[in-house]
């Protein structure tokens, strides 16, 4: 495990050690709790719907630069297929289009789900499967997805959203409230101390990643009855945004970028911010996977180089909401990594 985590930290180097101090998501608590870093003496009652409140400028990215890619003799006009989970799609899109520019490449990111993604590496029709999961947790045959190199390239904090009819009157949950939702236990807000209004359950298909991340980390291995199930993230935005009464679950940085659309909630008084996962009290994040079909080499190798340079970490990673795993407890990654995963390959 030392051997993984070192080898999980050699992405980042000093100058992410550095970063993360002063351009990372707010390190904040959540109404006082001395669990999530508060500064205040009193604990907030977790059970009260508006125990915890996240506010904008604690989600907002305080990085908004893009990196800038160094150019690599002999790749002009060669191919990039990457799919997968449209969680992680945003930063490898952006990655990509300033890749393309420095090297005449031509690059296509698309998303599908991480499921998607892990199927299309393994069966050789694109070069990188995004997903947000471990492939051994996806694998319907053990060693299904054994031919897969890993590249761990950033960590995610997703967070549960609500129609903004609702954003001052349900601003936390319990683990178990939220258990009740997604399975279908209750069907009005009321019945949890909410409003008199109906609940409208969005979540992903089930072949996202984020919805197996939501299932262990919030869920605990149940299953959810979804009302929607939507195929990409920025789909779940859009079907809360759209529908009075309505939860679901997306990203930090989706979460900020729509932030006049939908409002964030916290799980069990804890915020989805940095401090949070790093000590143990919020859970709903997940490393975010690059897959190759055995090692990474040629054009796909060069370009998950510069995803896990610098000039994307300090910049593209921060600026989109996503958050450097040298910036991550090691309690947390290994919280997060399951028995018996391989190493992410070290590409020098």
């Amino acid at each position: 495990m030392i051997d993984r985590l070192h080898a999980i930290r050699s992405i980042s180097g000093k100058a992410l050690a550095a970063f993360a101090v002063g351009t990372m998501l707010v390190i904040a608590g959540c109404g006082g709790s001395s669990s999530t870093g508060g500064g205040g003496s009193s604990t907030p009652t977790p059970s009260s719907l508006t125990a915890c409140t996240i506010t904008s400028n604690e989600l907002a990215a305080t990085v908004t630069s893009h990196g800038t890619a160094t150019q690599v003799a002999g790749l002009s006009g060669q191919k990039l297929a990457v799919d997968g989970s449209s969680a992680l799609q945003p930063l490898l899109k952006q990655a990509a289009a300033e890749f393309d520019q420095a090297n005449g490449t031509l690059s296509t990111v698309n998303a599908g789900g991480s499921g998607q993604g892990l199927n299309d590496a393994n069966a050789g029709a694109v070069d990188i499967g995004m997903s947000d999961v471990f492939a051994q947790e996806k694998e319907s045959t053990p060693g299904q997805y054994s031919s897969l190199t890993d590249h761990q390239v950033a960590a995610v904090i997703f967070t549960l959203v609500v129609n903004n009819d609702l954003k001052s009157t349900v601003q936390n949950l319990t683990s178990q409230q939220i258990l009740k939702i997604f399975t279908a236990q209750v069907s009005s807000w009321k019945d949890i101390g909410g409003p008199d209004e109906a609940i409208t359950v969005v979540a992903r298909k089930a072949s996202s990643g984020t919805r197996a991340t939501f299932k262990k980390y919030v869920l605990n291995g149940t299953e959810e009855s979804a009302t929607s199930d939507q195929d990409s993230t920025g789909a779940v935005v859009a079907a809360v945004k759209a529908t009075p009464g309505a939860i679901g679950y997306v990203t930090v940085g989706f979460a900020n970028s729509n932030k006049d659309d939908v409002a964030p909630v916290c799980i069990d008084g804890a915020k989805p911010v940095l401090s949070a996962i790093s000590d143990g009290s919020y859970k709903f994040w997940n490393i975010e996977h690059s897959y190759t079909k055995g090692p990474a080499a040629g054009v796909e190798k060069e370009f998950l180089k510069y995803v896990l340079s610098p000039q994307v970490q300090t910049n593209d990673v921060p600026a989109l909401g996503f958050v450097a795993i040298a910036s991550v407890s090691a309690s947390a990654i290994a919280s997060h990594t399951p028995a018996g995963a391989p190493a992410p390959e070290s590409l020098g």
